[in-house]
């Protein structure tokens, strides 16, 4: 007998070896996946289990039907449970459970990126269906249900049942924990959850002051609502961030000065604007902020000072003349406010 014989033989034995150890049900199921026959496939695995419900055999042929019938809650939970069974399944069940989670996951970065974001939604709610212990899944999806949200409220509910699921799943260790914290933060300032937004953005700039850029954009976000007071908390917290990391940031510092103007906090204003100027000297808003702080604090000094300096960087601006005149005037400086008056009106065409 030749050598291709022996290895044939031996090959059938082996086979017939694995298919006696099985059920009647569990080895058709086990034929009827090879076959493409997955439906039969389910019934006969089925039947197994109900002849013996510690058959891991048979739950694992149900992961592989479910797979192949998209089926991927039912198919992880499938192979889950085979490998409780029987633990030398582990490394096939892991490699199919990973299977499935990387062409779902990989299908919905390939539909966001295509802008059809109800398409990825489905993938990556598959993806995460496939392996729900996958951060980068739930991560995505959380993603997409956020941009969904723009047009359609509804989808927020489902970004915030995403959220409570990755601060269950993540640790400090995971490499997406920065992001996890960053996109929770954000969901939680949707559920209007300042409080513990809050929290969350705080424990993000413990865990690196470099993320002091995502905390700023929380601020604007507040900033361009009105939202005076919440834009400045998340300002100060960046601003303390780029402290210790020696990074500087003229609109920090310039929003910052703006909501405390609002605010009526004049000199924290003054002092933020001040801030700013120090990273651009020059810059004619800071400048003119600095000044209108200045004078609506009552501060007639400091308002006198900025309003000299500003007219001279910036002599054709009336609203300069106008406030320097103004608080010439509130210390009883009667002719060089009389003078700032003038240079108002002239310029003004009066």
């Amino acid at each position: 007998m030749n050598r291709k014989h022996v290895i044939l033989l031996l090959l059938v034995a082996a086979l017939a070896t694995v298919f006696a150890c099985k059920s009647v049900e569990t080895t058709s199921a086990m034929l009827h996946n090879q076959n493409h026959n997955y439906e039969e496939a389910i019934t006969q695995a089925k039947l197994g289990i109900e002849k013996n419900p510690n058959d891991a055999e048979a739950y694992f042929q149900l992961g592989i039907s479910y797979s192949y019938t998209e089926e991927m809650a039912l198919s992880y939970g499938h192979f889950m449970k085979a490998v409780e069974l029987d633990p030398n399944k582990q490394k096939l069940s892991e490699d199919n459970i990973k299977s499935n989670w990387a062409r779902h996951f990989n299908a919905g970065i390939a539909e966001f990126q295509g802008d059809n974001l109800e398409g990825a939604a489905v993938e990556f709610e598959e993806a995460t269906d496939a392996d729900p212990r996958q951060i980068n899944g739930w991560l995505n999806l959380a993603k997409t249900y956020n941009k969904l949200a723009d047009v359609d409220s509804t989808y927020w509910e489902k970004s915030f049942v995403v959220a409570d699921t990755l601060m269950t799943l993540v640790t400090e260790e995971d490499q997406d924990y920065s992001k996890v914290l960053e996109l929770v933060g954000r969901v939680l300032i949707v559920k209007d959850e300042k409080e513990r937004a809050f929290e969350i953005f705080e424990k993000l700039m413990r865990e690196d002051p470099v993320n002091a850029e995502i905390v700023e954009n929380v601020g604007n976000d507040y900033l361009v609502n009105d939202q005076w007071e919440d834009a400045v908390k998340f300002f100060q917290m960046a601003a303390n961030g780029r402290l210790q990391t020696e990074t500087e940031s003229f609109d920090l510092y310039y929003n910052m000065g703006v909501c405390y103007l609002r605010l009526e906090q004049f000199l924290l204003s003054a002092d933020a604007f001040q801030s700013s100027l120090v990273v651009d000297p020059e810059n004619k808003a800071a400048n003119y902020s600095l000044l209108l702080a200045y004078y609506s604090g009552e501060f007639w000094d400091e308002s006198i000072m900025q309003g000299q300096t500003y007219t001279e960087m910036f002599p054709d601006d009336e609203k300069g003349w106008q406030i320097l005149s103004l608080s010439f005037s509130k210390k009883g400086m009667k002719i060089k406010a009389e003078e700032a008056a003038r240079k108002y009106q002239e310029l003004m065409g009066g």
